[in-house]
This record gives C-alpha cells, structure tokens and sequence, in this order.
C-alpha cells in the first residue's frame, strides 16, 4: 500500500513545457476545445440522420452543432493562439505550425457549412452539408492527432515538473 498520494514520477521523463494559458497550471486550451470536437465529429451523424428519417429535427441538430462547432472552436484557438505565441520554444515546433494552420483549415470548414446552412438547414445538407460535415470530422482526427502528439510526445502545454531530485521535484525530501 502506498503511503503518499504523490503520483509516482518515472526517473527519465521528456522536458515538458507549462501552458501560460492556465488556471491553477490546468491548460485552458485542451479543457476548452474538447466541446467544439464534439459538435463536430457529431455533426455528420446528425446531417445522416436527417437524410435517412427525413425529421427537421436532425436538420436543426446539424445546424446547431455547426453553430457550436464553429463558435466554440473560434474561442478555444483563443487560448490555443495565445500559448503559441506566448511561448518561444512552442514557437520552434514544426508541429506546432502545422497544427495551428490544420486547425485553421477546420475552422474554415466550419465557417462554410455554418453560411451553407444559414438559409435553411434542411435544403444545404445534400451534398454539400454532409461533404462539408465529413471533411470537418476528418479535419478534427487530424488536429487531434497533432494536438496530442504536442502534448503528449512534445510536452507542451502540460505541467511544468521538475526532474527527480531537483529543489521541488516529485522524489525531494520534503523541506525542514
């Protein structure tokens, strides 16, 4: 049985780089666009859904799945923009660029089946909604792929730990 509820902290770990965009070191950008990637991967669903029922239902769930998806992903680059260019060495990552300009690809998706179905939701889903729509669901896997493999391969926008056995680090006697 353990006897601290420290988390155990491996000795060889990755330079990680702490988001300046948090609260309480909680990164906000992760915490935010987890809703935006929602809508969107959803937003196929529904727009396939309204084709095969036919229910105005599943035509007004697109839209305002496109809406949320749209508006809360504009808000969660925010914050995503900011860690950017906040911090230099976030900077330097290639995957960093690609990551920032995929995930202004798929907010353009957005914003075109956001004007698509301005006028009338049920008449823009065929073809050109669910095209759309499956583009921007193909579009999310990809910038949250790159997202994780920034966090978790890179380091970025996570805890700032120390290593084990520096002043303040997971494994150092406690302080007299």
């Amino acid at each position: 049985m353990r006897r601290s509820l420290k988390q155990p902290v491996p000795d060889n770990r990755s330079h990680t780089v702490a988001s300046r965009v948090a609260i309480k070191q909680h990164p906000l950008h992760p915490i935010l666009v987890v809703y935006p990637v929602a809508a969107l991967t959803l937003l196929p669903l529904a727009d396939l859904l309204y084709l095969w029922l036919g229910d105005p239902f599943w035509a007004q769930a697109a839209w305002w799945l496109s809406v949320l998806g749209l508006g809360g992903g504009v808000f969660a680059a925010l914050f995503g923009i900011a860690d950017m260019f906040l911090i230099r060495v976030v900077r330097r990552h290639v995957s960093a660029w690609i990551h920032f300009l995929a995930g202004v690809m798929l907010l353009a998706l957005a914003a075109a089946g956001v004007s698509l179905r301005l006028p009338d939701p049920a008449a823009a889903i065929w073809p050109w909604g669910l095209l759309l729509s499956g583009a921007g669901m193909v579009m999310v896997v990809i910038v949250g792929w790159l997202g994780g493999a920034l966090t978790f391969r890179h380091g970025i926008g996570v805890y700032g730990y120390k290593a084990a056995g520096e002043e303040g680090g997971d494994d150092a006697p406690p302080a007299a």
